[in-house]
């Protein structure tokens, strides 16, 4: 029986194939030490199985994009579910490091496919305020796995071992491809007859995506967002756990806090514009709203004055703005190219990753000298780069909404 599209499971169907990455990423953290330890790997190569994973996940998303557009969504995700259980299986039985590290960085390409087309199926199905609430939903069910999966992974490391955790990232895999082979049809039109060579039509299909000026202001937008959201998630162990001295138990409610904040922030923006507010001017009113957190927390930094009461209350402003600000990126980027729904996906989510690496690299090198500083002042950057961009957008780029005769503020 096939999924009805226009019924929530279908959304939290697309939400959980967005939510593969950071399933897989999180859960594995609590696990790391105890990876090393078994197989006789130092600290840096198991953290490898994180970095080989994103980078994978990093770069499959330029191939994915363009053959679904060629040859349909479904094919290539299923393709890309293979890959992803395989990858999981591989690191369920690894007898070393080496395999591990291959075993991630094949699970990570495969998981590149999730979170691609479930926005250019949502663009496929899909117009105006109608697509932008979707969305807002893929946001929310992805942005709950960074919060409940440490605290699965901690449960299951304590009962069946880490290999237990790439298990269960594996059978999270297994079931989203049978689902995808059961019940999901083909979301894309595809042009019947001979399809042109294919290294031109992708030549000239990512030239066409990368010169749209709205399509990339959105894409850049929702990566600088991204960027001062991973500045956090990467820095914050080192700052709510070594300079704030909180515990284990306390860290994780308070990173719950920030992820309820990427929940609330996506829900409103679904909200927002179901009751006509422009989704432009949501953007941008959403990157004031990150400049200023993420300002004020600089500011603290800068003042001495850090502490977990002072500084979370802004963490959650600043994580609730990208998720009130995610779902407009996403819209803006992929409707004006339909057509190219899965190129543009694909960038999306690539660009989106890379801006997530430097921001954790950036924050990663200046800890030592700057401290907290070095997480604050990351995430003002990142909002601050967004904001000229997010004005251009408000001022100059047509609302989609508007051209469909939605109504808008």
């Amino acid at each position: 029986m096939n999924m009805k599209t226009s019924g929530a499971t279908f959304a939290i169907f697309l939400g959980a194939l967005a939510a593969l990455p950071p399933i897989s990423i999180d859960m594995a953290l609590p696990a790391l030490t105890k990876i090393g330890s078994d197989l006789g790997a130092t600290g840096g190569l198991a953290g490898l199985t994180l970095s080989l994973f994103m980078a994978g996940f990093a770069i499959s998303p330029f191939f994915y994009g363009p053959l679904a557009d060629r040859h349909g969504r479904r094919p290539l995700l299923l393709i890309g579910l293979v890959l992803f259980s395989i990858g999981g299986l591989g690191a369920t039985v690894a007898p070393s490091i080496g395999v591990l590290l291959a075993a991630r960085l094949v699970q990570g390409a495969g998981a590149g496919a999730g979170m691609t087309l479930a926005m250019a199926m949502v663009r496929d199905l899909f117009e105006g305020r109608t697509a932008q609430a979707r969305l807002a939903v893929v946001t929310v069910v992805s942005q709950v796995a960074p919060i409940v999966a440490p605290v699965i992974g901690a449960a299951l490391l304590g009962c069946i071992g880490w290999r237990g955790i790439y298990g269960a990232t594996a059978a999270c895999g297994l079931l989203l491809l049978l689902i995808v082979r059961l019940s999901i049809d083909e979301t894309a039109t595809i042009p019947p007859g001979p399809k042109p060579p294919l290294l031109g039509k992708l030549l000239r299909d990512y030239r066409k995506a990368l010169g749209h000026r709205s399509t990339m202001a959105h894409i850049l937008v929702n990566a600088l967002g991204f960027g001062w959201l991973f500045s956090y998630v990467s820095g914050s162990p080192l700052v709510l756990i070594d300079h704030l001295h909180a515990s284990p138990a306390l860290y994780s409610m308070l990173f719950a806090c920030t992820g309820a904040g990427i929940v609330g922030g996506a829900t409103l923006s679904s909200r927002l514009v179901h009751r006509g507010v422009s989704s432009r001017r949501l953007l941008f009113f959403a990157v004031v709203i990150a400049v200023a957190a993420t300002g004020s927390l600089a500011a603290l930094s800068l003042s001495g004055l850090v502490t977990i009461f002072t500084i979370m209350p802004l963490l959650v402003l600043s994580t609730a703005a990208f998720g009130l600000s995610a779902p407009c990126a996403a819209h803006g980027a992929l409707d004006p190219l339909p057509e190219l729904a899965g190129i543009t996906g694909g960038l999306l989510t690539s660009i989106q990753m890379f801006a997530g690496a430097l921001a954790s690299l950036l924050v990663a090198m200046l800890f030592p000298s700057l401290g907290t500083l070095a997480m604050t002042g990351t995430m003002a950057c990142f909002a601050i780069a967004a904001l000229p961009i997010a004005i251009g957008i408000a001022q100059v780029t047509p609302d989609p909404s508007r051209e469909r005769g939605a109504a808008s503020l």
